[in-house]
């Protein structure tokens, strides 16, 4: 995912001064692979969300800039990382504090006669190592559910399926368990007919999906046209990827604009994108959100994803 890789950040400014050290920072930041979100108050930087194993060498970076008078780095909480198993895909979606963890975790959900995609921000911090996560990858296998999400987030782990039967169910709750080393484990286990499609825990890919979409400056338009602002036709695939797992889930794509007919635009090509990805046409729905009085808000410029 290498355009999704560029710091990220917001920032606070009051004039030219804090404008352009904000700028600087981001700049020294990204020369040095690091990233976070950048706040600047005067002379004072603040660079929070920041991967705990690069705390000391980010503050040595920020300390650095020219006009930086005091600087506060702020470590990042771990996120909650989604593992999905759907047929011959496994879905892997969160964030990683840089490109060895990523490396580590796909390795670890790498596995025969599945194929791996990943939708994974830099900068974040996983919830658990990636052996752990390869573990619970193998329990969901070896149990032979070809339906399963697991969610792993706050030192708990609930696992999502439906199985055929009572003894399925067993091996499911114990392969789980005993792969989460620990962990609290929440069985979201039900006994029933073979899952149809369309089964996954949706509210769990939604989650994921924003904060994969905000993580990363959002699905965002040039002020007043139609031309994509950062990252956002390598995040409309990420998310197409995603959805391809929940075949029959709802998709709602809320457009902002000047007027609605610059919102329904903006939501008809990231609508082409998804069907382009392999998403049916039939699911995907379309809303306006006109925002008359301008689009200094970024807000205003931005296509949301809403999967139900």
């Amino acid at each position: 995912m290498p355009a999704l890789l560029a710091t990220t950040g917001v920032f606070v400014y009051g004039g030219g001064v804090e404008r352009t050290l904000h700028s600087d920072v981001r700049t020294a930041l990204g020369k040095a692979g690091y990233h976070g979100v950048v706040a600047v108050d005067g002379r004072s930087v603040v660079v929070s969300e920041v991967s705990p194993r690069s705390v000391d060498a980010v503050r040595a970076v920020v300390s650095d800039v020219n006009g930086v008078g005091v600087t506060d780095v702020r470590a990042a909480e771990p996120e909650q990382l989604l593992l999905a198993v759907r047929g011959g895909e496994v879905l892997v979606s969160g964030a990683v504090a840089d490109d060895a963890e990523r490396r580590a975790l796909l390795e670890a959900v790498r596995t025969d006669g599945h194929r791996v995609t990943a939708a994974l921000r830099l900068g974040g911090l996983l919830p658990i190592p990636p052996a752990v996560i390869g573990r619970v990858l193998t329990a969901a296998l070896s149990a032979k559910v070809s339906d399963v999400t697991t969610t792993v987030h706050n030192g708990q782990v609930v696992v999502a399926a439906r199985v055929p039967d009572e003894a399925r169910a067993t091996a499911v709750r114990d392969a789980v368990r005993e792969a989460a080393n620990g962990l609290q484990v929440t069985d979201r286990i039900e006994v029933g007919s073979s899952a149809a499609a369309g089964d996954l825990n949706v509210e769990a890919l939604h989650d994921s999906i924003s904060r994969l979409v905000n993580g990363n400056g959002a699905i965002r338009f040039v002020q007043g046209t139609t031309a994509y602002e950062g990252h956002g036709p390598v995040l409309i695939e990420r998310v197409g990827r995603m959805l391809l797992v929940a075949p029959r889930a709802s998709i709602t794509l809320v457009a902002h604009g000047t007027d609605q007919a610059m919102a329904t635009k903006r939501g008809e090509m990231v609508r082409d994108v998804l069907v382009g990805q392999g998403v049916a046409p039939a699911l995907i729905a379309i809303e306006t959100r006109p925002a008359p009085g301008g689009e200094y808000d970024p807000a205003t410029r931005q296509v949301d994803v809403v999967v139900r």
